[in-house]
Formats: structure tokens, sequence, C-alpha cells
């Protein structure tokens, strides 16, 4: 069944809500029209289901059912604002495994990189994330964060566990994830020593993702692939 996209609101069985452009256009794509049945999402929370109708010219979803399922256990990733288009890849990827947070961390390593990830871009990656809840069907998409300064994000309060990325670390313990986490990810070549010390400092521990040198891609995926395991084998519910 093909899955819509709704503006963000409060939703209930019997209203009618007029398509977004976008929404109207993937619609023609698939060469869908009026009296189809849909699923529809908004990428905060809402899980329902409907039926395209044409009014005036205008595509809308009669909504039959609707549910505002629960925001998740946090699961977050703060990852090294390195190549935009690998960084785009990782942010769908990461919406598929249930990350809810997304934080592009500036670091002396990524400040040379022509192509790192700008403030511009931002909009571009939260609807890859949306694009993405298409695809999967989840409830909720992560929050996509401005790029921040290393010392800006470690100076923010964070809950629950901690960990940094890196191969010299610990293997990752039993329980890993289970509650909130933030995962910090470095870039290509890894944080500097100053860098790594202030992480430590933050109390983010040193966690090994696997016996080689990761791209920061990769890193990021493993360690939400893992989380989100973890969560499922402990009867989550997934959002």
């Amino acid at each position: 069944m093909i899955t819509v996209l709704l503006p963000p609101g409060p939703r209930a069985a019997g209203e009618v809500v007029p398509l977004e452009a976008t929404e109207v256009h993937h619609l023609r794509v698939r060469r869908a029209g009026e009296a189809i049945p849909v699923q529809v999402r908004d990428g905060e929370g809402l899980v329902g289901a409907g039926m395209v109708r044409s009014e005036r010219g205008a595509l809308r979803v009669a909504i039959d059912r609707a549910e505002q399922m629960p925001r998740p256990v946090p699961l977050r990733l703060a990852v090294a604002a390195g190549d935009k288009d690998r960084f785009a890849w990782l942010v769908e990827k990461a919406t598929e495994l249930g990350v809810t947070e997304i934080v592009p961390v500036e670091t002396d390593r990524t400040a040379a990189v022509a192509s790192r990830i700008r403030e511009g871009q931002l909009g571009r990656l939260r609807r890859r994330a949306l694009e993405a809840v298409k695809q999967c069907g989840a409830a909720w998409a992560p929050t996509i964060h401005p790029a921040r300064s290393l010392a800006e994000f470690l100076a923010e309060p964070i809950d629950g566990e901690r960990w940094l990325a890196d191969r010299s670390g610990r293997a990752p313990p039993a329980g890993f994830g289970s509650g909130p986490v933030t995962i910090l990810v470095g870039p290509e070549g890894g944080f500097s020593e100053r860098e790594a010390e202030s992480a430590w400092a933050a109390g983010f521990q040193p966690l090994r993702l696997g016996g080689q040198v990761l791209r920061f891609e990769t890193a990021a995926l493993a360690a939400a692939a893992l989380a989100a395991a973890r969560r499922a084998q402990g009867g989550g519910r997934d959002g």
C-alpha cells in the first residue's frame, strides 16, 4: 500500500486533509488517482490509514484511522559533519533503524572539507528522513539538528549512556542501548587528541564497533543497528 505524508498535527478519523504538492506528485508518479487506500504518516508519531479523494482538482486524504505513537527512547547520533552526500545516506538509514536525533558535529578535520554539511542543507536532510519514513513505515523521523562545534555539543546536557566510537575502546556491553544512548562518531582520520580528551572529560566512553577503521557513516550505523537490535530483543515497541 502507498504511504503518504501529512503535515504534522493532531489527526482524527473522519478528518479530510489536503495533500502537499510533493505528495500529489508522488501519487501521480505512481499513477495513483482518487479512491485508493493509503497509509498515512507525518514523521511525528502519526500512524494511520485513509482514502485518497479528488475534490475540485485537489487530492485529499479522508482519514479512516489515526493513532499517535509515543516518542521512542532516545537514540542519538552525533556525527562529524563530513561529506554531505554520505551524510544524507546516513540520515536515510538511521531513520530506518529508529534513530531519534542526528547532530552534525564540526571538528578540526571537517573544517577544511569542501563538501561538509552546511546550514542550508538541513532542509534536504530533513526531507530525506521523511522519505525514509514513507519507505520503512516508521512513526517518527529523527530530529536533524543544525551543525554545531564539538565544544558546543559536549557542553549540552545529555541523559543516558554516552559512547565515543573508537577502535581501541571496549566492546559493547550487555544492555547497550536499552535506555537513552548517545553515540559520538568522529570524522575521517578520527578526532584530534584534544577533541578526544574533551569527549572523555564529558563522560563519553570509548566503544569498539569493529576490528577495522570504519568510515563515519559505517560506524554510526553499526552503533545504531546494535542498539536497535538490543531493543528489539528486549521487547521494546518500535515506533
